[in-house]
């Protein structure tokens, strides 16, 4: 078991870019149409968001003492590329993607944007608070809560999200399953 990955941990010493920045505001309407677009079930426009390079994972989390770091494992709940993420967005369109017949309905909601500009990369450094709800049927909520790590790269007048990494609050996820995205 590792603290956090080196690359999260140093993003922390990054630059601040401060809210009242028009780069700010824009990777905040970024994030929250990301957000809209999970919720009407736009997949495949969620997929274009990414690029083609990206790296989007959900390492698996431990409690334990905080001097003992922060309590995620070197494996992970998944690892997806861009193929990955097309290959599920694409079956959640068919009727073959049974744990989501009919589709949960879910709510994507992102707060407490700290933003920093990687120089070296020319990345910007996204760390987001998220919570995620989701009911299936006549089944009651399920609840995801945690942090996301993005790096984003230009592209034109908006963005394309490079990494994401996804730190859930839970240490048993309690969800019928990881079908819905983060």
């Amino acid at each position: 078991m590792t603290a956090l990955p080196d690359t999260l941990t140093a993003e922390r010493a990054l630059p601040a870019l401060l809210p009242h920045t028009e780069r700010y505001g824009r990777v905040l309407e970024f994030l929250h149409a990301e957000a809209d677009i999970l919720d009407r079930y736009e997949y495949m426009k969620w997929v274009g968001l990414f690029g083609e390079d990206v790296e989007y994972r959900m390492p698996v989390r431990t409690t334990q003492f905080l001097v003992d770091g922060e309590g995620f494992h070197d494996f992970d709940f998944f690892v997806d590329d861009w193929q990955t993420l097309y290959t599920r967005a694409k079956r959640l369109e068919t009727e073959f993607a049974w744990a989501e017949t009919p589709p949960s309905r879910t709510r994507h909601f992102v707060s407490n944007l700290r933003l920093g500009h990687d120089e070296a990369s020319g990345e910007l450094v996204a760390r987001i608070n998220f919570l995620i709800t989701r009911t299936r049927q006549d089944l009651g909520y399920q609840t995801f809560t945690g942090s996301r790590h993005d790096r984003l790269v230009p592209d034109g007048d908006s963005f394309k999200i490079r990494r994401r990494t996804i730190l859930v609050d839970q240490t048993v996820i309690t969800g019928t399953n990881l079908s819905i995205f983060f």
